[in-house]
């Protein structure tokens, strides 16, 4: 957002410098040439005085030598012509130029002024042109003088250049105050991102500062707050709820359950298999109470990673399974490389893998195999919990990760939260769950970590 702010800015800045700029250089430029004939034309006046009283006088020398003092000191061209095309007087200036012979010849009453080519050698001249009085036997004589328009142009590219160099101090000065106003309105945006981010990731006591920043932005801030402290309310009364209910239910399971046991030892009892279905089903509804409450206690944590050995945990989790695996008739294998370290939240990848086992142990019939199998790519660390049981279908495998689903083959025994504990206590790591096709049959249960 910074560099768009800063870049709309900039460009403001220079369409700004531009409308300003462009129009001051082509007025300038217009000015300087227009002032250039208008001391031309003035000192041709001059000039034509002093060379009309020296004709008056018969006294052509002192015409000529005014005509080069002039043109030394200015650096421009005189010629003096008469209207039989007798040159008095050429002071720089060629005198079979006939462009300048041309202009004399044309000269009326009036007298002429412009912009002519000029010869190959001179270029581009400004000349202005007037008569003068009579001469005995030359009869009209006309002054011409030229000034060569790459003066003027010099003139006019230097002001162009200050005025580019202006416009270049203007756009830095633009750049600097766009820098300030972009960082001035930014900082508060980034530190309502942060606080935002911060209520996301469990700190829920954090609130967005409303006493700083613009007016819109102190009244965005008074709104996130607002809207945080009602989504605060709502989880912490689903959670509250949760974990109450899952109380309340506990202790009066707890007792049920206690008071069938002694029912089914006491002496006497007629239908014990009634008495067997029932305890079961008291021990599927504690154990569905135990998992609301590891799921709303999984939701009120703040996640904080720390670098697991995967191997050394797989090891471990594999020789507390392995002794269940013999009495199963199972084969419990692993295949874990040394030096892997995922991210995680402490405990979590062990409750992982208890529960993906204990799912896959009940999946595999006597006689087949459970594998643990980790690996790793550049980003990531992948553990996978694969079985040679009946597996799940696509469909199947899509809605195994959701609460309270359970298998097909499955109606009776479980709480359908397993997989979803899972699901929520890798996401709590910053990673994810994937439900695939086995080779050769079964599941392939694949959790996928950050590497460390």
């Amino acid at each position: 957002m910074r560099r768009r702010l800063l870049a709309g800015f900039v460009l403001f800045a220079v369409v700004a410098t531009a409308l300003l700029v462009v129009p001051i250089g082509i007025n300038s430029q217009e000015r300087e040439s227009s002032n250039t004939l208008r001391v031309l034309t003035r000192d041709t006046d001059a000039l034509s005085v002093l060379l009309t009283d020296a004709f008056n006088h018969n006294d052509v020398r002192r015409a000529v030598e005014l005509s080069d003092s002039y043109a030394n000191t200015t650096g421009r061209q005189v010629l003096v012509v008469s209207s039989t095309g007798v040159i008095l007087a050429s002071a720089r200036s060629q005198s079979s130029d006939k462009r300048l012979i041309g202009i004399a010849a044309s000269t009326g009453a009036k007298g002429l002024s412009g912009r002519s080519r000029g010869s190959r050698r001179d270029g581009p001249q400004y000349y202005v042109s007037v008569p003068l009085s009579r001469v005995k036997g030359l009869g009209h004589v006309v002054l011409v003088v030229t000034s060569s328009v790459k003066v003027a142009n010099d003139k006019i590219h230097n002001e162009w250049r200050d005025l580019v160099l202006y416009g270049l101090l203007m756009l830095v000065v633009a750049c600097l105050f766009g820098i300030v106003i972009s960082r001035s309105l930014v900082r508060p945006l980034r530190r309502i991102g942060r606080d935002v981010e911060a209520v996301g990731h469990g700190a829920l006591d954090v609130r967005v500062d409303e006493t700083s920043g613009p007016s819109e932005l102190r009244a965005l801030a008074r709104v996130i707050n607002a809207t945080s402290a009602r989504l605060i309310t709502l989880l912490e009364s689903q959670r509250a709820f949760v974990e109450d209910a899952s109380h309340q239910l506990r202790t009066p399971l707890t007792s049920l359950q206690l008071h069938l046991e002694n029912l089914q030892v006491a002496e006497g009892v007629s239908n014990e298999s009634d008495l067997n279905n029932v305890l079961a089903e008291m021990n599927r509804l504690s154990r569905m109470v135990d998992s609301l409450l590891a799921l709303a206690r999984n939701e009120s944590k703040a996640p904080v990673l720390i670098s697991v050995d995967v191997k050394d945990l797989v090891i471990e989790r594999a020789d507390v399974w392995r002794a269940l695996a013999a009495e199963l008739g199972l084969d419990l294998a692993i295949d874990a490389p040394d030096d892997l370290y995922a991210l995680a939240v402490e405990d979590v990848l062990e409750q992982v893998l208890d529960n993906l086992l204990s799912n896959a142990f009940e999946a595999t019939r006597e006689g087949g195999h459970v594998t643990i199998k980790t690996f790793a790519t550049e980003d990531h660390v992948e553990v996978h919990v694969i079985d040679s049981g009946p597996g799940l279908s696509p469909d199947e495998r899509e809605m195994a990760l959701r609460r309270f689903w359970r298998g097909r083959e499955n109606q009776s025994e479980g709480t359908g939260l397993g997989l979803a504990i899972v699901a929520q206590l890798v996401q709590l790591s910053s990673g994810s769950i994937e439900l695939r096709e086995a080779d050769g049959g079964g599941l392939d249960a694949t959790i996928i970590l950050r590497r460390a």
